[in-house]
């Protein structure tokens, strides 16, 4: 078990918000996460409430030889990701490194006035009719005991 990933273990209840300068969209919404370990990796899932519908995902993280990986399962396929320690978190990137500039997230838990935090920051680029389109996303999820 790493010292990193072990501290995500547990329940984690918030609210994400998307944006996009580009077109004015804006939406927040619920989240839950919970993280548990299994046969030495930190498997997760993660349950959101969107203007779509609800929609989860599942998660399998782990680290070989001091190497951050992670492999995410929604309705739209499975991802790869590698991640990196960065400034008290870790930052992930899509294992196929030419959609680096176009895809990242960072991953950081604060502790402040009693309350752990995950806090997650990231931006993603989708192909539209009209060209690229560029998002921005803000996680914050709270710890529950």
């Amino acid at each position: 078990m790493d010292a990193q990933l072990l501290r995500y273990e547990g329940r984690w209840v918030g609210h994400f918000t998307i944006h996009s300068t580009a077109t004015g969209y804006s939406e927040t919404f619920p989240v839950e996460q919970q993280y548990w370990w299994k046969d030495g990796k930190l498997r997760g899932v993660a349950v959101s409430q969107r203007e779509q519908g609800l929609s989860s995902s599942r998660s399998c993280s782990w680290v070989k030889n001091g190497k951050f990986f992670s492999e995410v399962k929604d309705a739209s396929g499975e991802q790869h990701y590698w991640g990196v320690l960065h400034e008290g978190g870790i930052v992930w990137l899509p294992s196929d490194l030419k959609r680096a500039k176009d895809y990242q997230m960072k991953e950081f838990i604060v502790e402040a006035g009693g309350r752990r935090v995950l806090k997650t920051e990231g931006f993603d680029t989708f192909v539209t009719g009209e060209g690229l389109a560029h998002i921005v996303y803000r996680g914050e999820l709270e710890f529950v005991e």
